[in-house]
């Protein structure tokens, strides 16, 4: 274990030599951060937020961040075997030594693997059972942005909305805290008063009988509601990956965000409300700033909600293109893809390109508000293979509001469509086009307008995804890739579970996630937070976080959306 992780450290440094968080201890250093992923190596590092945070707390004075990481399935019985507590990538310290243990969490269905992380790094699980010798456990990320509070029996301390805006503050207030051995009490009152801080234990839920949330208010004077914090101006903090790896699911690519937050405003995306408003970077600067840092002849990935949006989007690829690196695109919006922008892909040798068309049906688009049509879909799949790329990942979600028989069938037909279409272009020669289709099931997400709609049934959707297949399974060159609906259900409990949801987790942890254990034994009915809709005066669980945005507006998006489907 300590090998391989010496291996991993010496392949980094030998692949970014300029990169000083690895190689040199911070000179005066007065606060210790294990900045821990709730996963394996290879998907934390492909994580530009977690990369983000570690180049982020390793700028502020006197702070050291190492990095932390799940260790492989074939790692995990060799720490139980030689009992080793967890330990941290940089100097293999162990992580319960640590000031402070900051999870960046991204996905619902981490979660468990916080609760392990915790477990192998011998941490007591709930923040009510540890002491002061204990570090302070924090967590921030796209996840606890949008609803902290299946955590909060585990969370001393949430980052609620963008770390950039809340890191300077905290760490200065963190080296106080250990220079003077002020009691964590003390000092979670005091950080409880900053925008973006979320302390949980200063904070009470009361239930109705029917289980409904009655009341959520504070244990005295501290904020009713936690405003996000969020930065203005992009052009303040460049983000781009402080550590570039071939051993990541993105092998070596250096990762650059274009924009945050999403202008289109479709009605299911959490980017679009949560991240809202849209900003931009200038181009100027992610030019100096990824010539600079990518490797000669490196990949260099463009991240944001909708990349083909950016106003700089062909100048930059231009100067990325000449100076010997290759731009990758993970997905390009059907109505904003240009002639040029497709030739400009096809220069950079990228071989599939996936588009999101999101539903099948005009009629579902327009419910979604994804403001395109199927000739404009055809012709963006057209000017792709026009241009040498003839591999397709189309992206759909099942289980929409309003979605009818006839809409999932219309995935079927658009789909049939497309490929023909591409077929008919090869003039009889014979085609090497091939289609992808990813099917995901739709997870009601909160602070967007459908955080009040129920989840689909999951045997539905099962059914849903059978009949497309079933569809599909005489075409040649379409495969069909589907999510399982039984995990999409999970993460709906995660996402818009209140802190109830806590023992939930807490039981999955102890039966080493038998979910179906879980559910007979815990005393709470999962399908309250899944299958149940939502009236406009229901108190939601996060509705105390303050996203920038009035639940009247998203209601309304919700109720027109209703209105297009017809109910």
């Amino acid at each position: 274990m300590f090998e391989k992780a010496k291996r991993l450290l010496a392949e980094e440094i030998r692949i970014n030599p300029e990169e000083p968080f690895s190689l040199h201890p911070q000179p005066n250093e007065r606060l210790s951060i294990a900045l821990a992923f709730p996963n394996r190596y290879s998907t934390a590092m492909s994580n530009l937020g977690f990369q983000a945070v570690y180049r982020l707390f390793n700028s502020q004075p006197g702070t050291r961040c190492e990095r932390v990481f799940l260790p492989d399935p074939e790692d995990l019985a060799e720490y139980d075997r030689t009992n080793t507590p967890l330990f941290s990538l940089e100097t293999q310290r162990p992580v319960r030594s640590f000031d402070a243990v900051a999870f960046s969490i991204s996905y619902e269905n981490d979660y468990p693997n916080l609760l392990k992380t915790l477990e192998l790094a011998r941490i007591p699980l709930r923040r009510q059972e540890r002491s002061e010798k204990d570090p302070l456990i924090i967590a921030g990320g796209a996840t606890v942005l949008m609803n902290p509070e299946p955590l909060t029996d585990f969370i001393d301390l949430f980052f609620v909305g963008e770390a950039e805006m809340v890191a300077g503050p905290l760490t200065v207030l963190l080296c106080k805290w250990r220079e003077t051995g002020t009691k964590k009490e003390k000092l979670l009152e005091e950080l409880a008063r900053f925008e973006g801080v979320y302390i949980p234990q200063f904070y009470e839920a009361a239930y109705r009988p029917d289980g409904l949330l009655e009341s959520f208010r504070p244990r005295g004077d501290f904020p009713a509601r936690v405003k996000r914090a969020w930065l203005p101006c992009l052009d303040d903090s460049l983000t781009l990956s402080a550590v570039t790896t071939p051993q990541t699911e993105l092998s070596g690519m250096l990762l650059a965000e274009l924009s945050r937050g999403c202008r289109r405003g479709c009605r299911f995306c959490a980017g679009s409300y949560t991240y809202f408003p849209h900003r931009v970077r200038k181009g100027f600067l992610l030019e100096e700033a990824i010539l600079n840092r990518a490797a000669p002849g490196g990949k260099v990935g463009l991240v944001g909600a909708a990349i083909s949006d950016y106003p700089d989007l062909l100048p930059l690829t231009k100067r990325i293109l000449e100076s010997g690196k290759v731009p990758s695109f993970s997905s390009l919006r059907v109505d904003s893809l240009t002639f040029e922008l497709a030739k400009l892909v096809a220069a950079s040798g990228q071989k599939t390109v996936t588009l999101a068309p999101e539903a099948g049906s005009e009629r579902m688009r327009r419910i979604v508000r994804k403001g395109f049509n199927e000739e404009e879909i055809l012709r963006a799949a057209e000017i792709l293979h026009d241009q040498g790329i003839r591999r397709l990942r189309l992206y759909f979600m099942i289980g929409l509001p309003a979605e009818g028989p006839e809409d999932v069938k219309a995935i079927v037909e658009l789909t049939k469509k497309i490929r023909h279409h591409l077929v008919k272009r090869e003039r009889g020669k014979k085609g090497t086009d091939k289609i992808t289709l990813s099917l995901n099931s739709f997870v009601p997400k909160p602070g967007t307008p459908f955080q009040w709609h129920p989840f689909e049934d999951v045997r539905r959707l099962q059914e849903k995804i059978k009949g497309i297949r079933n569809g599909l399974k005489q075409e040649r060159g379409i495969e069909v890739a589907a999510d399982v609906p039984k995990w999409a259900y999970l993460q709906t409990l995660l996402s818009r579970g209140d802190r109830r949801v806590g023992k939930v987790l807490l039981k999955a942890h102890h039966l080493g996630g038998n979910w179906p254990q879980v559910f007979r034994e815990v005393d709470l009915n999962p399908d309250f937070f899944v299958y149940r809709p939502r009236a406009f005066e229901e108190l939601l669980p996060w509705d105390f976080i303050d996203h920038g945005i009035k639940k009247e507006f998203l209601w309304k998006e919700y109720q027109e959306a209703l209105k297009e489907g017809g109910e």
